[in-house]
């Protein structure tokens, strides 16, 4: 499927309909994004709906009937309808299929859009409930950054800034937690996913700084509409990235139910009643 490119004068996005996708932001002959791997991760930013993470058994119910739901569920690997493109955006929709109600039985609309303003990019997030039942369900993006950007970097040279003094403790879907930060500056390094993946929620920054101490080149997510924050990449130095996932959610939490609605930050949105968010990503 042939990427669709938005610019404006700083920032050049590919982006494609398979999964609402991010596929690369240039700016200044630099390219910000993982590229995708065979052998470390194939994707490059996904958009996950309507689960974030994975249910035992890949088992989950709605009332008294189970349903199969894969891994960050069905939107990474849909065919979205481009519904909207500008220069300087595009939107992506996915509708209900054959596919999608074998899998999760509600009538919705989701829309995608990306835009580029200056040297940001915005992520605008658009959930619709189209059914007469309420719809349950999480949304964030799965987005892999290089890591090290620059290639005379090393990992142990970039860390991650918070714009508050904070107190976070990071958790894993199998119940390791573990202190994150405390200030501002969490070092990097890939031993630190020997856990999987360090997620983190209560935050107080309104963004939150991938960078570096060799240079000022940076990515910055203001993240406040999405109260969740994965962080994720293999624990091995060959994985030249680093996944940053503002998200409603992340997992079962201490709410380890095999219903959708009970994760920790699940959304629940009535009939006609809509689901509008966004954050921006800042790049230098």
């Amino acid at each position: 499927m042939k990427d669709t490119i938005i610019r404006n004068e700083k920032l050049t996005v590919y982006t494609n309909a398979f999964g609402a996708e991010l596929k690369g932001v240039e700016m200044n002959g630099i390219e910000y994004l993982w590229q995708g791997g065979i052998d470390t991760y194939p994707r490059t930013s996904p958009t996950l709906f309507p689960v974030m993470g994975r249910f035992l058994s890949d088992t989950y119910y709605v009332g008294d009937k189970d349903y199969q739901m894969q891994l960050n569920g069905f939107a990474l690997d849909s065919n979205f309808e481009i519904t909207c493109l500008k220069d300087d955006s595009v939107t992506f929709t996915l509708l209900p299929n054959e596919r999608t109600r074998k899998s999760y039985p509600f009538e919705f609309a989701l829309h995608v859009t990306y835009t580029v303003k200056d040297n940001a990019l915005i992520v605008h997030h658009k959930v619709e409930n189209k059914g007469d039942a309420p719809l349950p369900f999480c949304i964030g993006s799965h987005t892999a950054y290089k890591w090290p950007l620059m290639p005379e970097d090393q990992p142990e040279d970039y860390f991650l800034r918070f714009e508050k003094e904070e107190t976070l403790d990071s958790f894993n879907p199998f119940g390791w937690t573990q202190r994150f930060v405390e200030g501002k500056i969490r070092p990097l390094s890939h031993d630190l996913f020997a856990n999987y993946t360090r997620s983190l929620k209560d935050i107080q920054s309104e963004w939150i700084e991938l960078a570096c101490h060799k240079h000022d080149h940076a990515v910055r997510i203001h993240r406040s509409q999405y109260p969740f924050l994965a962080i994720w990449t293999m624990p091995t130095p060959n994985a030249a990235l680093i996944c940053l996932e503002p998200s409603t959610s992340v997992h079962p939490g201490n709410h380890p139910s095999l219903h959708l609605e009970d994760r920790d930050g699940a959304l629940v949105l009535a009939p006609g009643e809509t689901f509008d968010n966004e954050f921006m990503v800042e790049f230098r």
